[in-house]
């Protein structure tokens, strides 16, 4: 779980906020197409992003706080709700990319 956060990480941080190539960019990139949906879902999905990008850095900190702990806490429980989550936000980013459906209408 920690790997995938960071990867992604890298890949939000130098593809999207520097536009800069690096090796990365050989996993890919989505590019959802919001422009079929109303303006206020398009500024959502947009909010959405940027909150995922915070989850990550949420995540980065918290995954190794929550690996040395030994009992459950609130905190475990956050960090397994935001990675669900992000994960759930992927998942919808990914189905509005055209380029991945495989039946041309």
């Amino acid at each position: 779980m920690y790997v995938f956060v960071v990867v992604h990480f890298l890949k939000d941080v130098t593809q999207d906020i520097l536009k800069i190539s690096t090796p990365l960019d050989l996993l890919g990139n989505i590019q959802e197409d919001l422009s079929q949906l109303p303006e206020i879902v398009q500024r959502l999905f947009f909010g959405v992003g940027v909150g995922s990008f915070i989850a990550e850095i949420f995540l980065l900190i918290a995954i190794p706080v929550v690996i040395k702990r030994k009992e459950i806490t609130p905190l475990e429980k956050g960090v397994i709700f935001v990675f669900l989550s992000l994960v759930i936000y992927f998942a919808v980013a990914a189905l509005l990319d055209p380029r991945l459906w495989l039946v041309k209408g």
